[in-house]
Parts: C-alpha cells; sequence; structure tokens
C-alpha cells in the first residue's frame, strides 16, 4: 500500500463519450477504476481526488467560463514569443457536453462551437465548411476544453486504465494512463509522476501515438473557484528543462448561468 499523502494535449476525446462518463458516479469517494487498473495507481487517483473535496465536485460542475491562454516560449532565449487567449464556455446540456470557443487569429475572429449534437464554426460571422480546419478541429478543441477542466476526476472514467510502474529514479511514484479504443486517441499514453506529501503529481508527461519523443509537463499554480482546484499553469519543457509553452487557466467560473443558446450557433457569449 502506499501511504497517504496531504496535501496532477493531446487528447481527442468524442465529446458524446465524454457526455456519457461525465454522468457517471454517485458522489461518495472516487468510483471505481476500469478493469486492468493497478490498486497501487488507484489510491494515488482516489487520494488526489478526495484532497479535492472528492467526485461529488465535478459532479455538481454544471457550467463553467474561463480563459485559457496560451504562451509560446523562445526555448534557447526563454523570451515570450506570442500569446493567444481563448474564450471559453461549457456546460452539461441534456444532449451532451457543449462547448463554445472565441479567439482571434490576427485580424479574424474565429467562433467554434458544439451544442451535444451539432458542430459548427465561424470566421468574422461567416460560417465555415468541413473543409475549414477550424471547422474540422470542433470536436477536438470541445473535448479538450471540457477535458482539462475535468481532470483528475476525468482519470476514473470507463475505459481509462491506471498502471502502477513504481518508483522512478527520483523515487517518484509513477502512474501510466492508458486507454480503450474509442477513448480518445487510445494509443497515446501519459505518465503521472507523485511524491510523498503531496496529493496533486509534480510532473505530466505524454507519448504520442506512433511517436517517440516524450512530451514533458509541471502543472503549475494551482487555484480554485468556488472550492472548484484547477490547475492554473500547465508548463510545457523540453529534455533540457527548458520551457517551451505554457498553458494558463484563469478567469474561471464555476457554474454561471448560461443560455443553451450560447452553444447553438453564433450566439451572443453572454459576456
Amino acid at each position: 500500500m502506499i501511504a497517504k499523502r496531504v496535501g496532477s494535449s493531446r487528447w481527442i476525446w468524442t465529446v458524446t463519450t465524454a457526455a456519457l462518463l461525465w454522468a457517471c458516479g454517485d458522489g461518495a469517494r472516487a468510483q471505481d477504476s476500469s478493469p486492468g487498473s493497478d490498486p497501487e495507481a488507484v489510491e494515488l487517483v482516489d487520494d488526489w481526488i478526495d484532497a479535492l473535496g472528492g467526485m461529488e465536485q465535478h459532479e455538481n460542475l454544471r457550467t463553467a467560463r474561463f480563459t485559457m491562454t496560451t504562451e509560446m516560449y523562445d526555448a534557447a532565449s526563454g523570451r515570450l514569443r506570442r500569446a493567444r487567449p481563448r474564450y471559453v464556455a461549457i456546460a452539461r446540456l441534456a444532449a451532451g457536453l457543449a462547448a463554445r470557443i472565441e479567439r482571434w487569429e490576427g485580424d479574424d475572429f474565429i467562433v467554434q462551437g458544439f451544442d451535444g449534437q451539432t458542430d459548427w464554426a465561424y470566421t468574422n460571422g461567416e460560417p465555415l465548411t468541413p473543409a475549414d480546419k477550424d471547422q474540422e478541429e470542433v470536436l477536438y478543441v470541445s473535448g479538450d476544453v471540457n477535458y482539462w477542466i475535468g481532470l483528475p476526476f476525468k482519470l476514473k472514467d470507463g475505459g481509462v486504465h491506471l498502471h502502477y510502474d513504481g518508483t522512478d529514479a527520483a523515487g517518484r511514484h509513477t502512474v501510466r494512463v492508458t486507454f480503450d479504443e474509442g477513448i480518445g486517441d487510445h494509443q497515446d499514453v501519459w505518465h503521472y509522476y507523485f511524491v510523498d506529501g503531496r496529493t496533486w503529481p509534480v510532473q505530466v508527461d505524454y507519448q504520442e501515438a506512433g511517436k517517440d519523443n516524450v512530451n514533458h509537463t509541471r502543472w503549475e499554480d494551482i487555484r480554485s473557484a468556488d472550492g472548484y482546484f484547477y490547475v492554473g499553469a500547465r508548463v510545457h519543457f523540453n529534455d533540457d528543462g527548458r520551457v517551451t509553452k505554457i498553458i494558463r487557466t484563469h478567469d474561471v467560473e464555476i457554474n454561471p448561468e448560461l443560455e443553451e443558446t450560447v452553444f447553438a450557433g453564433l450566439s451572443p457569449s453572454g459576456g
């Protein structure tokens, strides 16, 4: 057994599947993980979830509004190259998990959305077609913004397997996460590294399907809004430790009043 601690993409998550899994749970201790998960790994994740208030915290998340700002850095100099904010609204609707994402690319204003059934995208008020990249990526970005605000609770979803790989050379407990076919890109592999004395992982690495390189991240600036905890900064760094990108989540509102029309076509975002 692992001693209790006090107090941690490319993830193409299909939104319809995510909606079904988000609805699971009874608000008690985190639900049983998928068959094949290791007890040691499950305990690490369960301790993390319990430290945040249990699965009921995520069960109570009906809507959210937040900004995700991606900062790109020059690894050699450490200088900020550019920053791009995305203004996000999400909701759990009867039809599934909905999302609306707004951003500027130069002078172009791009809006992407999904209402649980239909995905859509506009540039400067003009609807896009399936041949347009921003339309093609709607399901990906909609799933992405729902997924990241849903960690660590998402690690208890069906089809997600938690493996305990022991401790690494630095003495960190290693939880390897794999997925069933049909859950995201099921060939991606994630590693969560935990140390005694801290519930959140100190590092999260992932390897994309078919690629040899490993992507390294640190989760920093842990924040809360109305008692709901989230990662304020996901810091991406290369093999020699130099920062290449930081994804910041900020200005988070939990359960704001959002009309369903926000997620249905080009409509006012409500702020």
